[in-house]
């Protein structure tokens, strides 16, 4: 058994507690695979709990998918969004239900974790939007868990996760995957992926957080197969991840001004790979448009999923 298997055991079975998927989710993935249901018995599934019914239509309603006219049933919003996607949406509320107790990890603090998880799932969807790829909704999703790894590890290897975010923020110029990697052996990312795969969620979703760490030594076939997913959530995670160090680094003892740091996106450029900048066709002008774009999108979705979350921009 590996030291992530150990890891992932011990927190599916934290305090005698088996972490699962809710319910809803698995009677509406039932319902899908039977391929007899119909929108309106599924719709009648979801508004069954009347919370997450809430929460679904506010975020069909918000600039995350920036629909012209409002989404004012279930029902319209599977129509538009697509069971699938609303599926997930429901396997997102369950997370920040797991997450969102401020006793479960406290090296990390849940608010910081939904910012930076939030920023890169919107900007792996505006990636994937530019360059025109037909599941920019799902990419969302696999960025929002891709960081699932680091609360994992957090409620088991809660020293090692200090000791990683201190040296992330102390040492800005270090890869974050190889800060990982060197103090626990793995990255987080192939703890979600463990997680992922417990839970039994498509392999897709699983396999592009395998390798987003490193699209261009992946197996072949899963390079042929998935780059663009991989380096989209590649960049994405180094993105969220210097956003994360601007906001600590704001709010921190190093910087006394007490203004918000905010980084020229040469930055941006010199943390990725050059020939990911390239697959992706980033430069300069791309990142600008989208951090400026993410700004008031990331707001709305945290005031959805983290009604408590103050944001800094």
């Amino acid at each position: 058994m590996t030291e992530i298997d150990l890891i992932v055991n011990q927190f599916i079975l934290e305090e005698g507690k088996l972490y699962t998927l809710p319910e809803l989710y698995h009677q509406l993935e039932e319902k899908i695979l039977s391929n007899t249901a119909s929108i309106d018995e599924i719709g009648h599934i979801i508004s069954t709990d009347a919370t997450l019914s809430a929460k679904i239509l506010k975020i069909a309603n918000s600039a995350l998918y920036g629909f012209r006219a409002e989404v004012s049933s279930l029902s319209r919003a599977l129509n538009l969004i697509g069971v699938e996607e609303v599926k997930n949406l429901i396997l997102l509320d369950s997370l920040t239900g797991k997450f969102n107790d401020p006793n479960h990890c406290l090296a990390v603090k849940m608010e910081d974790f939904w910012h930076r998880s939030v920023y890169l799932a919107l900007i792996s969807k505006r990636l994937a939007k530019r360059l025109k790829l037909p599941d920019a909704d799902r990419l969302f999703i696999s960025a929002i868990m891709s960081r699932l790894g680091q609360l994992v590890c957090c409620s088991t290897r809660s020293k090692e996760v200090s000791q990683i975010l201190n040296q992330h923020l102390n040492e800005p110029e270090k890869n974050e995957f190889d800060i990982e990697y060197n103090v626990l052996g793995f990255t987080y990312n192939a703890v979600s992926a463990k997680i992922l795969e417990y839970w039994k969620l498509p392999k897709e979703i699983i396999l592009s957080l395998q390798y987003l760490h490193e699209p261009l030594n992946a197996p072949e076939d899963i390079r042929n197969s998935h780059f663009k997913d991989l380096s989209i959530l590649n960049v994405a995670t180094i993105y969220s991840g210097i956003l994360e160090q601007d906001e600590l680094c704001t709010n921190s003892d190093l910087q006394e001004s007490g203004e918000l740091i905010v980084e020229p996106a040469e930055t941006y450029l010199a943390r990725v790979n050059p020939a990911i900048n390239e697959a992706l066709n980033i430069d300069k002008n791309t990142i600008d448009d989208i951090l400026f774009e993410i700004e008031m999108d990331a707001l709305e979705i945290l005031g959805i999923i983290f009604p408590k979350s103050s944001l800094i921009f």
